[in-house]
Order: structure tokens, then C-alpha cells, then sequence
């Protein structure tokens, strides 16, 4: 075969493309891929599955807004509302109001449960510990230190608090301490604390007594992680990490009714119509808490991070209640076209107001101007009549008459109900501080049952006369000490081989021995020998049990058989 002709050889060659071009090539016939775009791939080839969206039909309200005054303004029967009839002598017994016994038994039964789960015994957890428990953990609240385990510590030990149970016992009831039984969980959010929560909600709600009540946020503080985003952040709060629960509140700061929020699962048990659906959570979480009041007509006052004018209608024509509150600009539903602007407000004198009203609803907006412009809704006064307060001036260093419309006047005296609570709260707050984050809810849960119990209390029994810390000071003796013997600890106790082991006369029984009613000492005719130690002699007897027992105070000797006659 004839070999193929070699390749001509040129002195110029052809130059060979540059090595930008051949990336360029390679960009173009090599597709780019990346951990997005297969991301992307796999998300669009799986089937995706949706619940159907059902479309919410929005209430649209017929708003003629109109400069003159409401005509359908509502009052309200003071009589309507008359004072609990709760008159009870000690502080201990109005807390048992709200911390009932069924949830004690209940907090007991699921510790002890627990305990078994975890370990495979029972810590023997009893009703009388729980309530020690809660009387040491009342007075760490007021008297603070760094740490719980300072109050047994050597240097800083506290006898008040050392001397009601051991270190060790306390951890343990801490390390143990439940609320639910776990082999039972559902998809409540809550689920921890929800039956303890849910027995006090119910509490609350057996005390109707006011006609005014305020709405607002309360944050239960919380920095921990465990809790996912049921923790929340609010820039403004003093506490700004913790559990947002949305309550009303009287104007004194009784607590009547709560809702923790939880997302999506907040409304758990409340039903809505449509149009409730659509006014947002601010508006939903209102009428939640509406739904618990007895007595109508009431009023409601709220900011303006839940007032809607259709929420505002809804409660007036549906339920019977009034309500107002302060409402952001972008929610007047075309009623800020007929207001003058914030500009042309802050260039009159300082207290000047404007009015606009839509009778057809039964809804007024008032504008006012004092430091800063704020508007205000009502569906049953408006701005008449027009009263005078005082404010500081600084140009002329005093303070001076200011013209006030009715609704700021109203909205300042019963909306602080919510925050006054929270107040008292956080003076002595329980410092039950731990990972898991149903004990931090567990303790302002307690914390509102003592406020409400010491409200009432000062009610039926004059405001000046207990301060809220004598208050705590009362329920921490109660608790720890009602209806039990003291051990003194600086006394000492006969050893066993000088107490009589086989007594030969007939003892009482152990419930009547033991059981702290009625057990007094009086002093006999004649010398008697002791029945508890086999040395003494005495003229003392126990007048229940009918038993010599000796005192004996001498320096060399010291025993005092009838206290230890009566103790386990």
C-alpha cells in the first residue's frame, strides 16, 4: 500500500486559541452543577405536597367616616359587678384558692411516676414535701443568692431554708419534679405543663368582679435553648428573652384569664368564624379571651399591636363587649385621609385632638397630640367631653393645664392592669432557674396564683395592711410549717437504750400520738414516772394522751421527752 503523505510544514502555524476561550468553551458545553442546583433538582422532582388553602372571606366593613360625635355611646351598671365573696382569715388559704389540692395530688402522682420511668423506683414524693418545696423555693425569691446550693453551703448557709430539707433531697425533688405522664404525649406544644396550666386558667376564672380589663403581653423570662422558638424575642420588654403569654387583667393587676402563645398551635380548643379568622393573631388572641368573661356588657382596652376596627365592631355587635385602644395608622380603613397628618398635629398647641366618626359601625377615631401623636378607637365614647390634666412644660419649667379628650383619660386609667401585675411579679419572682423550660412557666404560674391571692387579700382585709412581701413571708411559714412539729435541732435526744422499748402500760395509738392537734403539757398533783425514758421522774403529763412525760432542763442533763413522745 502507498504510505500517506506527510503534513506540509508551515513556518506560521496557526495560533492555537487562548486558554480564556477554552474555559469559555467549557463553561458553555459543560453544565455547571452545584450542591444548589441539585438541591433544587431533587426538590422539584419530589411530588410536593400541599394542604389545600381555604380561601378566608375577609369582613368588609361599610365605613362612612364623618367630623361630628358618636351617637351610640354605651355605658355600663357598676352594680353589675360586685366584689367575691371570699373571706378568709390566713394567706395560706386564699393561694389554695388557685393552687388547689387536686393540683398538688396531680404534681406529686407524675413526679413520682417519673422518677419510675427514669430510675425504676419511686423518690417517695408526698404532698407535704411538695408544699415544703414550694415554700423554700417562695423564700429564695426574697432572700436572692448566686446560687440555690449557697443557701446550704458552709459559709453562706441559710438556716431558714438549710433546716427545712437537705441539700440532696431538694436536688432531688428538682431533678424529678413533673407535671404529665410522658408515655402519653400528643402535639400540643405545651404538653409539659398544659393540665397544671389549664386547672389554674380555671381558677382564675371563678373571680368575675370587674367590668374594665386590660390585654397584654407578659414575657416569662427564659434564655435557655430547649425551648425552640416557643422562646421569643421582644426588644421593648425588661425581660426580652422568654414565653410570650397573653393575659387580662383588672385594673388592680388580678389576673382573670391567660393564653400562652405557641405559633400556630396558640388557639388549641378556640373555635372562630371566617371572619374572625381574617382580622390576625392580635385580633384573635382578644376575642379568645373574651369568650371567658361572664358578665356583659364589659369593656376591653388593648394597644395597638391587637386593635383592628373590625375587631373593634365584632366585639361590640357580637358579644356584647366595648372596647378601646390605641391603633396604628395603616389599620384606619381610609380614615387617615380625613385626619390631619402627624406634621400638621405637632404644629398646634400641645393637647389638640381630632375626631372622626362612623356611626353606621359604632366606631370613633380620635387623634391626639401631647409628646407624640396617637390615635385612639372606640366603639362607645369618643372624645367628648374634653377634660384638663396636668404636664410638665419645659420652656416654662412647671407644669401646666393640657385639654385631654375622654378617650386618653379612660385608656390611662384601665390599661396598666396587665402591666401592674407583672410588676408585683417580678419583685420576689421564683428563681427557678433550669434547662428544662416547662419549671420556668411551673414557677410564674406560681407567682400569679400568689399575686391574685394576695389582691383579694388586701381587699377583705385593707390595702395597707400586709405589703407583698410579709405576704410571701406568711405563705413560706404555711407551707413549710402548718400543721407539722419542728424539730429542734439544738435539743437533744435520748439514746435508744434509756427509752423504754417495751412499754408495759398501754400507749394511744399512733394517728392520735402523732397527729400535732391537742397534744399540751400540764402539771399533775404528783410525782410521777416518766413513760417514754426509763430515768425520769415528773409532775408533767400530756393532757390528750394522758401520759407522764419528763422536761428536763439541768445544765449537765437536757431531754425533753414529750416533744420527742410526739415526733416520728
Amino acid at each position: 500500500m502507498p504510505t500517506p503523505p506527510a503534513p506540509e510544514y508551515s513556518p506560521h502555524p496557526t495560533p492555537l486559541p487562548r486558554a480564556t476561550n477554552n474555559r469559555n468553551r467549557r463553561k458553555k458545553s459543560v453544565p455547571k452543577i452545584t450542591a444548589i442546583n441539585n438541591r433544587n433538582k431533587r426538590k422539584k422532582s419530589l411530588p410536593k405536597v400541599t394542604a389545600k388553602k381555604v380561601k378566608k372571606t375577609r369582613l368588609v366593613l361599610n365605613l362612612k367616616w364623618l367630623k361630628t360625635t358618636l351617637k351610640n355611646r354605651g355605658f355600663i351598671d357598676e352594680n353589675l359587678y360586685k366584689a367575691p365573696n371570699v373571706r378568709l382569715e390566713t394567706a395560706l388559704n386564699y393561694l389554695y384558692l388557685f393552687l388547689t389540692p387536686d393540683i398538688i395530688e396531680d404534681i406529686v402522682h407524675n413526679t413520682n411516676l417519673y422518677s419510675v420511668q427514669q430510675t425504676g423506683k419511686s423518690i417517695q414524693f408526698s404532698n407535704g414535701e411538695l408544699k415544703k418545696f414550694l415554700g423554700i423555693e417562695i423564700l429564695m425569691g426574697i432572700i436572692k443568692m448566686p446560687a440555690y446550693t449557697d443557701y446550704w453551703a458552709r459559709k453562706t448557709r441559710y438556716p431558714l431554708i438549710a433546716d427545712e430539707m437537705p441539700l440532696k433531697r431538694y436536688q432531688q425533688i428538682r431533678r424529678n419534679i413533673h407535671f404529665v405522664d410522658n408515655s402519653f404525649q400528643n402535639t400540643d406544644r405545651y404538653f409539659k405543663i398544659r393540665p397544671v396550666m389549664e386547672k389554674i386558667r380555671l381558677n382564675f376564672l371563678k373571680l368575675e368582679e370587674e367590668g374594665e380589663y386590660s390585654i397584654d403581653e407578659m414575657m416569662i423570662p427564659y434564655k435557655g435553648t430547649k425551648a425552640g422558638n416557643r422562646r421569643q424575642y421582644i426588644q421593648n420588654k425588661p425581660k426580652k428573652w422568654g414565653f410570650k403569654n397573653f393575659v387580662r387583667a383588672g385594673v388592680s393587676g388580678l389576673i382573670y384569664d391567660f393564653i400562652m402563645y405557641g405559633g400556630d398551635d396558640t388557639f388549641r380548643g378556640y373555635t372562630f368564624t371566617d371572619a374572625e379568622e381574617s382580622i390576625g393573631i392580635g385580633g384573635k388572641v382578644v376575642i379568645s379571651l373574651c369568650k371567658s368573661i361572664q358578665t356583659k356588657p364589659a369593656v376591653i382596652f388593648a394597644d395597638n399591636f391587637f386593635t383592628y376596627p373590625e375587631l373593634v365592631y365584632i366585639l361590640r355587635n357580637e358579644y356584647g363587649i366595648f372596647s378601646l385602644g390605641t391603633i396604628r395608622n395603616n389599620r384606619l380603613r381610609g380614615c387617615q385621609d380625613l385626619l390631619p397628618s402627624d406634621k400638621e398635629m405637632k404644629k398646634k398647641p400641645r393637647g389638640n385632638s381630632a375626631q372622626i366618626v362612623c356611626n353606621q359601625n359604632n366606631l370613633a377615631v380620635v387623634k391626639w397630640s401631647d409628646n407624640k401623636v396617637v390615635t385612639f378607637i372606640s366603639s362607645y365614647m369618643d372624645s367628648h367631653p374634653i377634660e384638663t390634666i396636668k404636664r410638665y412644660s419645659k420652656d416654662k419649667r412647671a407644669k401646666i393645664d393640657v385639654p385631654c379628650p375622654q378617650v386618653v383619660k379612660q385608656y390611662n386609667k384601665h390599661m396598666g392592669g396587665v402591666d401592674l401585675a407583672d410588676m408585683f411579679i417580678s419583685l420576689y419572682r421564683i428563681p427557678f432557674k433550669s434547662r428544662r423550660w416547662y419549671l420556668g412557666i411551673f414557677s410564674q404560674l406560681i407567682d400569679m396564683c400568689i399575686n391574685n391571692a394576695w389582691i383579694l387579700y388586701r381587699k377583705e382585709h385593707g390595702q395597707n395592711k400586709t405589703p407583698l412581701k410579709k405576704f410571701r413571708l406568711e405563705i413560706y411559714e404555711g407551707l413549710c410549717k402548718f400543721n407539722r412539729t419542728v424539730i429542734d435541732e439544738n435539743g437533744e435526744n435520748i439514746s435508744k437504750k434509756h427509752i423504754i422499748q417495751k412499754p408495759v402500760i398501754e400507749r394511744p395509738t399512733d394517728c392520735i400520738r402523732y397527729d400535732n392537734v391537742g397534744h399540751f403539757p400540764e402539771i399533775g398533783e404528783k410525782t410521777m414516772r416518766c413513760r417514754f425514758c426509763k430515768d425520769g421522774r415528773t409532775t408533767i403529763y400530756c393532757i390528750k394522751c394522758n401520759m407522764p412525760l419528763c422536761i428536763v432542763a439541768g445544765e449537765r442533763k437536757k431531754r425533753n421527752c414529750f416533744r420527742q413522745f410526739h415526733t416520728k
